[in-house]
Formats: C-alpha cells, structure tokens, sequence
C-alpha cells in the first residue's frame, strides 16, 4: 500500500502537503496549525481551510484501519508506517488536548554516502574509515538527537556491506531500504486489539536462529540494548545500530542504562564493561542550527577504566569550529 491508497482521506490541501517531495517531516498540531521540515528548516505552512478535528478523526481512523490497526478513546496512540518507509505517529484524544497530532516522516530519497560527502554531511575521511571498519565486522552505533540523519547515514553505510551476506534488518516501524538480496525485514509491533506485542528482544533472540551475517538494529529505545549487547558479546560481529544521544561518549552511556533497564540486579560496571567490549566505534551527527545534518564525531572504542570508572575512547575525528560554523 502506498499514499495513494489513504491520500483521498485528507482535504486537497493536505493531500499537496503530503506528496511535496521538498517536505522530510509533516506535523499537524491538531486544530491549532500544521509545520512542515524542509531542509533542516521548520515553518508554518498557512491552510486556506482550517482543519477540524472531525476532519483530522475521519483521516486517521481510516489509515488506522487501512493498516489493520484502531485509534479510539481506548487506544489514542498510533505508530505505523507505509510500505513506502513513510512514518505515520498519531495522538488522539482524550490525550491530545486540541485534537489529533499527526506526524509524517517522509523519505523522500536515500542518498548514498558519496552524495552525503558532497553535500558536505560527511567527511570523506569518516567515510572511508567507517566503511573500513564495516569490512573488519566491527560493531558500531550511530548517534544523535531527532532528526539528525542517523537513518540516513545508516542507509548509506550499509551500501558498503558485502552484498552476498546475510542481513538481519529489526526496526520498530520499519522503514530502512535495504538493497540486499538475502536480507531479512522485521518490525517490531506494539499490542493492539486481536494483536499481541512483538518485541525487539523476541526478534534478536529469534534472530540468532536464522544464521545472520550481520545483524542490523534500528534505533535502540528500550531494554532491547541488554539483549544486543549480549547477541554483539557472543560472535555477532558487523553489527550496526542507532541510539539517541547528545555526543558519541554520551551514546555510550545511552546504551549502558537502557541495557542496565532490563537487569537491574547486574553491577553498574559490569554492564558498561559489556558495552565497552561490544561496541567498537560510535559516530556522533548533528542538525545544526541553520537545518544542515553533519557528523560530528567518530570514536574507537578502547574498553573501560573500572577504576576510574571510564570508557576509554580514542578520538577518530571531531569537526573543527572552523567546519561547526560552515
């Protein structure tokens, strides 16, 4: 299914917004207005027609059931996708105060990593050392805050995977485009009505019974980061995933407590020892404050001080202040 299938649910005016290819992220803020993200740059977009929230309701209950799902005063919350990799996150009420909050990620193309170097998003440098450290099946996590290009990095780095391997690709909602002909898709799915969760715990435990070569995780939210730990700390190597996280050293720490969430009963060291003899490198990107999305960092990851307490980290590259302010 793709837009076309649910466009005639949304007033003409919305319909234009939602296939405007210059457009990454669409957010309907109820009644109270609509925003859109056009190349970094957030701006209100004037409708000629209000929206109402009759109108909003309509449009998502009927997405909501195209997809297989339900949206009610029971379960206000939807977080879906298309098959186009288009993302779909509602709110509504009794929740959402002045109506139904909508937002659409769009993506709109996926750029190789030498298109992001030419656009200035990644230093060829990284590139090459990144890919070389893909090749030697080391195990990396891209950070950032939302909106920073993590998945677009990500995207572009698999590119440099060996076609012939065998890919493990787990996503909560799936939207990766993965152009390897033995990869597998899953996604994992929140509990709905006639519908029990899938978690992404259950699909890394389910994922070291279908031989992967690698195994590529979305963005880690949650305790899921324990079990990739232990898929990481136990031969899985070439693993790439993504975490949200204010600097690379910060990622680690990231990690470290989601994966402590799940265990609470394990030593506070311990487990960042773990993450420190899982992961191997960590990239760091940025949305700056003109809407431009660069890497700032790479990291190695040496290991860690457990009598300073520490990760040790051996600093890769960090842009300059001279390359912050372009």
């Amino acid at each position: 299914m793709s837009w076309d299938l649910v466009l005639g649910f949304f007033p003409e005016e919305m319909q234009r917004l939602i296939l405007d290819t210059t457009i990454s992220d669409l957010m309907i803020n109820g009644t109270t207005g609509v925003f859109a993200d056009r190349n970094g740059m957030v701006e209100r977009i004037p409708l000629a027609s209000a929206l109402t929230t009759d109108t909003l309701l309509a449009a998502t209950q009927q997405i909501a059931r195209k997809l297989g799902q339900n949206l009610s005063d029971q379960n206000p919350i939807l977080n879906t996708r298309l098959p186009d990799g288009s993302r779909v996150a509602v709110v509504g009420p009794p929740a959402s105060v002045n109506g139904i909050t909508m937002t659409i990620r769009k993506f709109n193309r996926w750029y190789t990593s030498d298109e992001l170097i030419t656009s200035g998003s990644l230093p060829k440098q990284v590139r090459d050392t990144v890919v070389r450290l893909i090749g030697e099946r080391k195990n990396g996590i891209i950070s950032g805050g939302t909106g920073s290009g993590k998945t677009t990095l990500m995207k572009a780095l698999l590119d440099h995977v060996p076609l012939h391997e065998r890919l493990i690709v787990i996503e909560q909602p799936a939207e990766l485009k993965v152009g390897h002909p033995n990869a597998i898709r899953w996604e994992a799915v929140e509990a709905i009505p006639g519908q029990v969760a899938i978690t992404p715990s259950q699909l890394l435990a389910a994922a070291l019974r279908h031989r992967p070569d690698r195994i590529i995780m979305g963005e880690i939210r949650d305790e899921c980061g324990y079990d990739l730990l232990q898929a990481m700390n136990t031969g899985h190597g070439g693993t790439l995933s993504t975490i949200h996280a204010k600097s690379a050293w910060d990622a680690l720490n990231r990690l470290s407590d989601l994966a402590l969430s799940a265990r609470p009963n394990l030593n506070h060291a311990f487990v960042r020892s773990e993450t420190a003899e899982a992961i191997d490198f960590v990239l760091y990107c940025e949305r700056d404050h003109s809407g431009k999305r660069r890497v700032r960092e790479l990291i190695h990851v040496a290991g860690y001080n457990h009598t300073e307490q520490s990760f040790e980290t051996e600093e890769i590259y960090r842009a300059s202040e001279k390359e912050q302010q372009r």
